[in-house]
């Protein structure tokens, strides 16, 4: 079988087309749990992740170790923009 130039660059497209909705939202809780657990110096299995919202390319991840709640925004590639502890002073 011969493959045409037409249907290789179709192939080659194919293969660098960004990672579905799912493992992005999967990266980006990863990416916050990561951020966290080294925030409060605890081990990642120890800290739980929730997604709250995305927009515009930036999710917002709900994420808490122990009764803890911290909040991170990741953005699509998976940096973690920065957290706030909501309810805590300063």
């Amino acid at each position: 079988m011969r493959i045409t130039p037409p249907l290789l660059a179709m192939a080659l497209l194919a293969a660098c087309a960004e990672p579905p909705a799912a493992d992005i939202g999967a990266q980006q809780e990863a990416a916050c749990i990561a951020a966290i657990a080294a925030h409060v110096r605890r081990p990642a299995s120890e800290i739980s992740a929730r997604r709250i919202s995305d927009a515009a390319g930036i999710a917002l991840i709900e994420t808490r170790d122990g009764d803890r709640l911290h909040l991170c925004r990741v953005d699509a590639a998976g940096r973690v923009l920065g957290y706030d502890h909501p309810g805590q002073p300063g």
